[in-house]
């Protein structure tokens, strides 16, 4: 298996795109740091540029440094304590450390996902990547490997393996404190722990 995540952290390495089993859904993976790689995203899946793209970190640090400081930062650590690794994104203000290509509107979405070959592969480069669900705009999720090979054209490389087949995330502004979709992690335990924050 070395063997193939040495390609898909070449493929990321070169900025190209890639299709990963996380433990969600399957997603579509580009270095955020790559204005160029993270533009292809948004063109293979015709998503309009209002749609920011999230970024995949390898560890809670790297999150940390992404995340500008305020009277938000309390609710991120809970929120991180309890639900990372895992299914949720947390929307926060965004450092001048975030890569510029998945800020907006001056707020950047982390997930720290619970899959210990990708935290690896996101380490290697750079600590973090920028990620979206690997279907169309508007389609179900992809979940199955048969499934993403239909989406070879779209990448340079799909890595072998089967996702978690679990709900996509769920998405939270810790900001405004706002549920912005429910996925993985049950609304009424995110919004009991922001009010205890």
């Amino acid at each position: 298996m070395d063997r193939a995540f040495d390609r898909s952290l070449k493929t990321l390495t070169r900025s190209g795109l890639l299709a990963w089993p996380t433990d969600t859904t399957w997603g579509l993976l580009a270095r955020a740091d790559r204005p160029e790689a993270v533009a292809r995203i948004y063109e293979v899946k015709r998503r309009p540029r209002s749609k920011p793209l999230q970024l995949l970190v390898a560890d809670l640090e790297t999150a940390r440094t992404l995340v500008a400081p305020g009277p938000w930062s309390q609710r991120f650590e809970r929120l991180a304590s309890a639900f990372w690794p895992g299914g949720l994104t947390i929307v926060a203000p965004a450092s001048p450390a975030a890569p510029a290509a998945c800020v907006h509107e001056g707020k950047v979405g982390l997930r720290l996902p619970d899959d210990p070959e990708l935290r690896r592969l996101l380490a290697g480069v750079g600590g973090y990547a920028a990620a979206t669900s690997l279907n169309p705009s508007g389609d179900a999720p992809v979940l199955q490997y048969r499934d993403a090979l239909r989406y070879a054209d779209w990448v340079d490389r799909i890595h072998p393996g089967e996702s978690g087949g679990r709900p996509a995330s769920t998405v939270v502004d810790i900001q405004t404190g706002r549920l912005l979709r429910e996925g993985a992690i049950p609304a009424a335990e995110v919004a009991r722990l922001l009010e205890e924050a």
